[in-house]
């Protein structure tokens, strides 16, 4: 082989080279390309679940937001804790039962600052555990006050004690006791 002969070969491997090269980084290119591209979709998939939940949430809040009628959405209210006893979780309160009734806790608060009688939700919300704690005292004579209260949505029995003396005007155990007494007496 002559010298002309090996430099040619060396040119037209390097030429090879060169094209491998070039091929390869088209290659890698085309590859980028389709990752992001498929990142890309992805990204759109979970933007348009977003907006999909997004919607359904909004849908909500606005068949709800139509209860203008505060009569109507108190009656709702009450009918919903009712049936779900949501209450009864000490940890339940106004962002939970504005998120149960899908509207918003300003609406909730604007509720229960036109009403007579409670002034917040919480207000309302304690009325209906210490309802349901007499119930349990009434009907469940073998538990406790203790058992009672905790049962019936308050985390604590010294408040729990505190609100029934307010609302009623007796301790839970006074009342109990004006339970058993016969009906004559």
């Amino acid at each position: 082989m002559t010298q002309q002969e090996y430099e040619q070969q060396i040119q037209e491997q390097q030429s090879h080279i060169q094209l491998l090269q070039k091929t390869n980084l088209d290659l890698l290119n085309r590859n980028l390309k389709l990752s992001q591209q498929i990142e890309a979709y992805y990204d759109v998939r979970r933007r348009v679940q977003m907006l999909k939940e997004l919607v359904i949430r909004h849908k909500e809040l606005i068949r709800n937001a139509d209860l203008r009628d505060d009569d109507e959405l108190m009656a709702l209210i009450e009918t919903r804790l009712q049936e779900e006893l949501s209450y009864q979780n000490p940890e339940f309160g106004l962002k939970e039962l504005a998120e149960l009734m899908g509207t918003t806790q300003t609406r909730i608060i604007d509720l229960f600052r036109r009403s007579p009688i409670h002034k917040t939700a919480d207000d309302y919300l304690d009325y209906l555990r210490l309802l349901r704690s007499m119930y349990y005292i009434q009907c469940q004579p073998s538990w406790s006050i203790a058992a009672c209260a905790q049962e019936a949505g308050f985390a604590s029995i010294r408040s729990y004690n505190r609100k029934f003396q307010d609302a009623i005007g007796m301790t839970p155990h006074e009342f109990r006791q004006l339970l058993q007494l016969p009906d004559g007496k």
